[in-house]
């Protein structure tokens, strides 16, 4: 692989071109993964305020539901509730470092520090914020998929 990076003076935005080999996935991955970096996600204070907060995608650990909403869990110890349904942060995620990890649940696997096994075939993920969070036998495949471990 051969990264460049240029500097032109009176440039207003950056622009990232991802040149391969017609059907590499690894090039289609890079340029998801450049996008999601200027992703962002909009939540509100814990407690019910009126203050809407902007949250990039780096800083959210992870997504669950509880009390019929959907709570974002951040890098920072912040728990902000989500306009949005968990099912419709899942599709609007898509392509991003994010997996649904039970029905309650979406991690970012950006912040999963640990992985061990538990019984009945689920997995614990630690988290960077120390949270565990539990990953349901229905979505271990997919999550094993997602982080290259085949069997």
């Amino acid at each position: 692989m051969n990264v460049r990076m240029i500097e032109e003076p009176g440039c207003r935005e950056i622009e990232v071109t991802v040149r391969s080999a017609p059907g590499d996935s690894r090039a289609a991955r890079i340029a998801e993964r450049v996008r999601s970096m200027f992703g962002r996600l909009v939540g509100y204070a814990d407690g019910g305020s009126i203050d809407r907060l902007v949250v990039p995608l780096e800083s959210v650990i992870s997504i669950e539901t509880a009390e019929k909403r959907a709570w974002i869990h951040t890098v920072g110890g912040k728990r902000l509730e989500s306009p949005m349904r968990l099912y419709e942060l899942e599709d609007a995620l898509e392509g991003t470092e994010f997996v649904r990890v039970s029905r309650q649940a979406l991690v970012n696997l950006d912040h999963v520090m640990g992985i061990r096994p538990e019984p009945n075939g689920r997995l614990a993920l630690k988290m960077g914020n120390e949270d565990i969070v539990i990953v349901s036998r229905s979505y271990v495949s997919d999550l094993k998929g997602r982080i290259g471990i085949t069997h």
